[in-house]
């Protein structure tokens, strides 16, 4: 199964930019997410047209898992 962390941000001009994080830890809490994602904000690391990250929108995983039918 793929696992992926999706982080997604609020901006100045009202948009949400999102982050995918391929194969993180299964086992990530609130609280070392939302720190994670704060020191995302605070070091400005992105360019964006939709204007800068200033508040936190949301986390999930997404997991998704693969059968094949013909090989």
């Amino acid at each position: 199964m793929r696992r992926v962390l999706e982080l997604t941000f609020k901006t100045s001009t009202e948009k949400t930019f999102t982050l995918q994080i391929q194969n993180p830890k299964a086992d990530l809490t609130k609280d070392i997410v939302e720190q994670a994602m704060n020191k995302i904000m605070k070091l400005n690391l992105f360019d964006l047209s939709k204007g800068e990250l200033v508040s936190i929108h949301s986390a999930q995983y997404i997991e998704r898992s693969t059968r094949p039918l013909i090989k």
